[in-house]
């Protein structure tokens, strides 16, 4: 008896830990899907028939939304920024205008994506917020229309590259070449204070955007440098990216008074 009592107690303990299970998203219970019944327009007798479909979950679109964002490598404080939050109050007027060419980018994106000038690029005066803006529209591609954006940082990213082995390397830059989306961030940025790209620099960067040139593959690109500076360390490399980035291109004259790290500073003069 004693023995029949303790299976019963067993069987009673398993039934209900299976009816809790627990399910991070209760509507379509992880599945990524759920059945819906609605009318589908036609008429048996004078009544419209029911038919069930299956929906696409909400939570399936956030998982694929959160997939993106850990693949991305924009960093955890990179995903705060957004457009938003950029303010341009009492800034220099061509800042207003980068802002502003930002915003008729990604409007613009789902339509010039497929074409060769499907770009943009940002130069010029540093702390003047271009990364804070492609960041921006990197964070609301990846959102709003779950396009795959990589973040590369040109000075960490290539550090990156150099320490790792070949098969490593190509990965990286296979990875960079087909990626929906590539942020190139901080184009040829000073090793040391200096100017001073190494050939096997330029040419990872070279096979990179070439390898995206002739795929018709966006680019978000920022540099410190003057575009006749980037002309200079590479012509070919640079005149692509002109000719990608030809109608979403600003340039931000080298003025210290545009940083707004040293903003404090010169009011305080």
């Amino acid at each position: 008896m004693a023995e029949v009592m303790a299976r019963s107690k067993l069987y009673s303990e398993t039934t209900v830990a299976i009816e809790e299970t627990q399910y991070n998203c209760s509507k379509c219970k992880d599945t990524g899907s759920y059945l819906e019944r609605k009318k589908n327009g036609y008429y048996i007798r004078g009544v419209e028939v029911e038919q069930d479909y299956y929906i696409v979950c909400e939570c399936n679109k956030m998982l694929k939304i959160n997939r993106l964002i850990e693949s991305s490598a924009i960093t955890k404080e990179f995903q705060k920024m957004s457009l938003k939050d950029f303010s341009t109050d009492n800034v220099h007027p061509k800042v207003v205008e980068m802002k502003s060419k930002v915003k008729q980018y990604y409007a613009a994106f789902e339509e010039i994506r497929g074409f060769r000038q499907n770009s943009i690029m940002l130069v010029g005066q540093p702390g003047c917020g271009k990364t804070h803006l492609l960041t921006a529209i990197s964070n609301y591609l990846i959102h709003s229309k779950q396009v795959p954006v990589l973040y590369f940082p040109y000075k960490d990213g290539l550090n990156n590259i150099a320490a790792n082995n070949f098969e490593r390397k190509m990965e990286i830059m296979t990875q960079m070449k087909e990626v929906d989306v590539l942020f190139i961030d901080d184009l040829f940025k000073p090793f040391g204070g200096k100017v001073n790209v190494k050939s096997w620099q330029t040419d990872v960067i070279f096979e990179v955007v070439n390898a995206r040139y002739l795929s018709n593959k966006p680019l978000l690109i920022s540099s410190e440098l003057s575009l006749d500076d980037m002309l200079y360390i590479d012509e070919a490399l640079t005149s692509r990216l002109l000719e990608m980035t030809q109608d979403f291109i600003v340039t931000i004259q080298k003025d210290k008074k545009v940083n707004y790290r040293l903003r404090k500073l010169f009011e305080k003069r």
